[in-house]
């Protein structure tokens, strides 16, 4: 039996391109506006809805000027938004917002009237949310003797 979960979409760190041409070099390939028209034709020929998937890094993205373009970005595809804090990952200069900045961005979606959710996880404070855990197994199996 198929899922019915709507598909996601990792818009990733920015509703435009040039908060998104900072911090994901594969915008520069592949531009916001080709995601948003792949996303309006699979909308299209399958008629469901899509998730919106947006990592809030503080100092980056996480300003209310990015609520504008993302809430246009998200009525446009009828799509919902799934905020993403961002969790800090060694070795990279992001930094995760604070909680109430969090929340004012996701109170500030819903007054656009946009659909959205803000995740809120656990694991965080042993290095186990989400790209904590993976880059550490990384880590400690490159540092591993070979054949152990």
């Amino acid at each position: 039996m198929a899922s019915e979960r709507s598909p996601v979409v990792r818009l990733g760190l920015g509703a435009t391109d040039e908060v998104r041409n900072r911090i994901m070099p594969v915008n520069k390939k592949y531009a916001l506006s080709e995601l948003i028209a792949a996303c309006a034709d699979y909308q299209k020929l399958n008629g469901r809805m899509i998730t919106l998937e947006y990592i809030l890094i503080a100092g980056v993205n996480d300003s209310l000027d990015q609520i504008r373009p993302l809430a246009a970005l998200a009525r446009h595809l009828f799509a919902k938004v799934n905020l993403i804090p961002y969790n800090h990952v060694e070795d990279l200069p992001w930094k995760r917002p604070e909680d109430a900045v969090c929340e004012a961005f996701l109170a500030a979606l819903e007054k656009q009237k946009v659909t959205a959710t803000l995740r809120r996880e656990k694991g965080r404070d042993i290095d186990a949310a989400c790209g904590q855990l993976r880059l550490k197994t990384e880590r400690e199996q490159a540092s591993a003797p070979s054949g152990a």
